[in-house]
């Protein structure tokens, strides 16, 4: 009684490798995904969980985000500059959340005026830098330590040199 069982399976593994299956593959989760999602509609806005790992990945309308999702909306606090839709992946802010360390990237065209206040929840500006004239790119790291935790709003304020002067607020979340 015994050897059927054994007999079964080794004819599954014969039927595998005579049919020229030579590896098989599952389903994995890497760490750094988290199982995170998000993204919106004309109508509609969503979103999985929130995470600590930071990372973006995009796929046929399929949006992977792990981090703090920026909302598409402007319902929860009256913000209408939303710093994504104004400068797409030209201005890059994190890790959100944080708990030390913020860091700010900027990749421009062309050369401007780069200037960013960090706001508290109570809408008090806690900390201002102006960059001055930066030429396509700039890198800034921000100390947190010092603030409470809680939620924060970046304000970034770009003027470039010839064309029109862009601002958005970004969401930030310290631990």
């Amino acid at each position: 009684m015994s050897s059927v069982p054994s007999e079964r399976l080794v004819l599954i593994i014969s039927l595998f490798i005579s049919s020229g299956f030579s590896t098989i593959h599952a389903q994995a989760i890497t760490s750094y995904t988290l199982n995170n999602g998000g993204g919106s509609g004309a109508t509609m806005e969503w979103s999985i969980g929130e995470s600590v790992s930071i990372a973006h990945f995009a796929a046929a309308n399929y949006f992977l985000n792990t981090g703090v999702l920026q909302p598409m909306t402007s319902i929860v606090t009256a913000i209408n500059e939303y710093g994504p839709a104004v400068f797409g992946n030209q201005i890059t802010i994190g890790p959100n959340p944080t708990s030390n360390l913020l860091h700010i990237k900027a990749r421009f065209n062309q050369a401007g005026n780069l200037t960013y206040q960090l706001i508290d929840a109570k809408s008090t500006i806690v900390f201002t830098q102006e960059a001055g004239t930066i030429f396509s790119s700039y890198d800034k790291d921000i100390l947190m330590e010092n603030y409470p935790s809680g939620i924060f709003y970046m304000k970034v304020y770009f003027k470039p040199s010839t064309g029109n002067a862009k601002t958005g607020i970004y969401k930030i979340i310290k631990l």
